[in-house]
């Protein structure tokens, strides 16, 4: 099983997220596939299924699944000479596909614990390139509330857009942008928003560098912090 699920760092007392302290607010959004969700083995067999079915075979290992998101994935499936068309025809058989095996995608360890308190003092969204009732399913199957909204693919390509949007609804909130990819950072800067990598995610800590977020923490415990420090400000 492919896993991104690596040694976090993972203390062994309580995490603390300021609850019940009143601090600073801010926009915290995230990417949710290897954020928030181990979901890298149920992706890739998903994605690399729907590029075959829909006749395009040129795609055959996570690797090449992964480089998608060296930039906006649909952008890099666009560079491979696909149309917005075959695009979204792969994207419905990729739903299918990820649906029978949503029950198989875990959040990583201290992640619910994290969100649940982290909603409690800020304005909290997901922004991600998968389906936003996906995301809804695995968030509600692991008691997760609270989230402002999910934007998926359905909302807008984009995550710039999404990112946008997001910050038309809280103007004056100072806005992070936590993922796991280059694309992601990339799409986070451009948008305005501080990033935040995460070297648990799909690229890991050294390509990851190659984007300079703004911040790249190694453990849920370091992005907490991240928070903390905003709320105090």
């Amino acid at each position: 099983r492919l896993s991104t699920r690596k040694a976090m760092g993972w203390s062994h007392g309580t995490l603390v997220f300021m609850l019940g302290r009143k601090g600073k607010m801010s926009l915290v959004m995230f990417d949710y596939d290897g954020v928030i969700a181990d979901s890298l083995d149920v992706h890739v067999r998903s994605f690399l299924a729907a590029f075959r079915e829909n006749g395009y075979d040129k795609l055959s290992t996570a690797r090449d699944i992964i480089d998608l998101y060296n930039g906006n994935v649909y952008r890099s499936m666009a560079d491979l000479g696909l149309s917005e068309t075959e695009i979204d025809r792969i994207l419905a058989s990729y739903q299918v596909r990820q649906d029978r095996l949503l029950d198989q995608i875990e959040l990583f360890p201290r992640m619910a614990e994290f969100l649940s308190g982290l909603v409690l003092q800020h304005k909290v969204y997901i922004i991600t390139s998968n389906l936003a009732e996906a995301v809804q399913r695995v968030l509600e199957k692991n008691g997760i509330s609270g989230i402002e909204k999910e934007m998926g693919s359905e909302t807008a390509k984009s995550k710039i857009k999404k990112i946008h949007m997001a910050k038309e609804r809280h103007p004056g909130l100072k806005a992070y942008y936590v993922g796991d990819t280059k694309g992601d950072i990339y799409e986070g800067r451009e948008a305005g928003t501080i990033t935040v990598g995460v070297a648990w995610g799909w690229h890991g800590p050294d390509r990851l560098r190659e984007s300079r977020p703004d911040y790249l923490v190694y453990s849920v415990e370091e992005l907490s912090e991240i928070f903390k420090s905003a709320e105090a400000k």
